[in-house]
């Protein structure tokens, strides 16, 4: 019997809580895939039409807020759409302009394949599935295994605007305290307000706000109107320091110790935890040094050269992350 087709709200309505886990609850993610996996994430949501809100990807699962953005695929121009298509699949990469048939003739389409690809990535289902379908295939070349990854199908929940958006959002970075991996949940590099808290810039540019003009609580309205970007990641970063200062039972809490430093300071992060968040780049697999230095590193570990950002504003020092070669057997 086939599946029912999923049914998701457009973006004027709310967004939507994704949900996926391994086969059998199997703990196949390390640092390393966890780091993969992100990038990924991000390259699939940087070409189809979708708005990542939040995100956290943990050693079994990971979870996505996202809302869809339909009405723009169902606008974009035919080069818009084979430069978002590039995006994911390569720049020398073409999609198919008809319907590839089991015998692999093509039936062409009368309009060259737009209407197909505005189909493609204007839908949230065909994103994660293409997305999950992707980390497979790394996963199992790296590893060298076949088969299935993924569990059942992904698990997706209606998210309303406004409250039920926030509340959502701050479930989501939670998840590394309420499993007691970390203590703060800004100290997890592979969820979206970990990912905040260290490169604020480049989050703020591949990730959509959690807040809207059009929400309906008077509060949040107020706070999406703040003028820079630091005023609305410090009001979330309160919040979700105050909602994992929360005991749930059975479940790991952020200490009262931490939540009275978030709030003295109403979530900006002082020159602390600045220093903390650049200092935590010695612990965690990357080159600090001058951009020179950093770059005879890159091509000695045969690695992508990455552009260095500065270690601290104003210094002299450079800092990037130098990915560590690839284990020689699976976990």
């Amino acid at each position: 019997m086939p599946r029912k087709p999923r049914e998701y709200i457009s973006a004027e309505y709310g967004s939507m809580h994704i949900i996926s886990r391994t086969a059998g609850n199997a703990v196949w993610f390390d640092n390393r895939e966890k780091e993969h996996i992100k990038n990924l994430l991000l390259r699939f949501a940087a070409g189809f039409y979708v708005h990542i809100h939040s995100y956290c990807i943990m050693s079994n699962h990971f979870h996505i807020l996202l809302s869809d953005r339909t009405n723009d695929a169902e606008h974009a121009t035919p080069e818009e759409l084979l430069t978002r298509y590039q995006k994911i699949y390569g720049k020398n990469s073409f999609p198919p302009e008809g319907f590839v048939n089991k015998d692999g003739s093509m039936t062409p389409d009368e309009d060259g394949g737009v209407q197909r690809l505005r189909n493609r990535l204007g839908s949230i289902s065909r994103f994660v599935q293409e997305f999950k379908q992707s980390c497979t295939r790394w996963y199992n070349k790296q590893y060298d295994r076949k088969g299935y990854m993924w569990g059942d199908r992904f698990k997706s929940v209606a998210v309303d605007k406004g409250e039920a958006r926030l509340v959502c959002s701050a479930y989501i970075d939670l998840n590394p305290v309420r499993a007691g991996i970390t203590t703060q949940p800004d100290d997890y590099r592979w969820s979206s307000l970990g990912w905040r808290a260290r490169q604020p810039n480049a989050a703020a540019r591949q990730l959509q706000t959690i807040f809207g003009a059009d929400c309906d609580l008077p509060e949040l309205n107020t706070v999406a109107k703040l003028r820079s970007e630091s005023d609305q990641l410090a009001w979330y970063r309160e919040f979700v320091y105050l909602s994992g200062g929360v005991e749930r039972v059975g479940k790991g809490g952020i200490h009262s110790h931490h939540v009275r430093q978030v709030t003295r300071y109403h979530g900006h992060l002082g020159i602390g935890n600045t220093l903390r968040y650049r200092l935590r780049n010695i612990s965690e697999g990357v080159a600090i040094g001058s951009p020179v230095f950093i770059e005879n590193i890159q091509r000695k570990s045969q690695r992508k050269i990455i552009r260095p950002r500065p270690f601290l504003k104003g210094g002299l020092l450079y800092a990037t992350r130098v990915l560590h070669p690839k284990p020689a057997s699976p976990p």
